[in-house]
């Protein structure tokens, strides 16, 4: 991923995921999605050592954090 707009397609492609097999989700509900999200964020760090990678320095938090809170109310 290497752009904003990259990440955009991502994100639709995981919309048009979740509306063609969200029998096979494990957090098809928006609850459960930014719970594990979360859980997910948490565990960062062991999941890139697990796979024996470092995990990225450079990350962009405060705009995914906007990007999250703004879709609240974004048509």
């Amino acid at each position: 991923m290497s752009s904003r707009l990259d990440l955009a397609e991502h994100i639709r492609r995981l919309r048009s995921d979740l509306l063609q097999r969200s029998d096979q989700w494990e957090n098809a509900s928006l609850e459960g999605y930014l719970e594990a999200m979360a859980a997910w964020i948490e565990a960062a760090p062991h999941w890139y050592g697990n796979r024996g990678e470092e995990m990225p320095a450079e990350a962009e938090w405060a705009y995914f954090a906007q990007a999250l809170s703004a879709a609240v109310v974004h048509e």
